[in-house]
């Protein structure tokens, strides 16, 4: 059976590094430093998940977000959204506008496979 894929959006190549380290024996995953980048790939390919920063330089979290919801290929794709915003307010706001889950940095590796294992059975 083929893996379920996971694209991971964070400006920081070294998060990117640990996720993708923790994740690659249950999921192909596809790492990104910019979300312009990342919607580039999935405008051409498949994914079951996105995890994204919030805090990332020319593009946000955010901007990507409303991206993904706006597209047709896209708008139901699942995002979680990993981020250092730890207040309730931004986490409100963030579902309030489409993202799927919100998990505070630094992830617990269990605590975010259990989060993807919820959307992806």
């Amino acid at each position: 059976m083929e893996k379920r894929s996971v694209v991971v959006v964070d400006d920081q190549a070294s998060v990117c590094t640990g996720i993708a380290s923790n994740l690659k024996f249950d999921y192909t995953v596809y790492p990104f430093t910019s979300g312009s980048e990342a919607l580039e790939f999935l405008s051409k390919n498949h994914a079951d998940i996105v995890l994204l920063d919030y805090e990332m330089p020319n593009m946000t979290g955010y901007e990507v977000l409303l991206s993904i919801r706006t597209t047709q290929l896209t708008k139901e794709l699942p995002v979680i959204f990993l981020t250092a915003h730890t207040n309730e307010r931004m986490k409100q706001e963030m579902m309030g506008r489409g993202a799927t889950d919100y998990l505070c940095k630094p992830v617990d590796p269990n605590e975010l496979k259990a989060c993807i294992k919820k959307y992806l059975p």
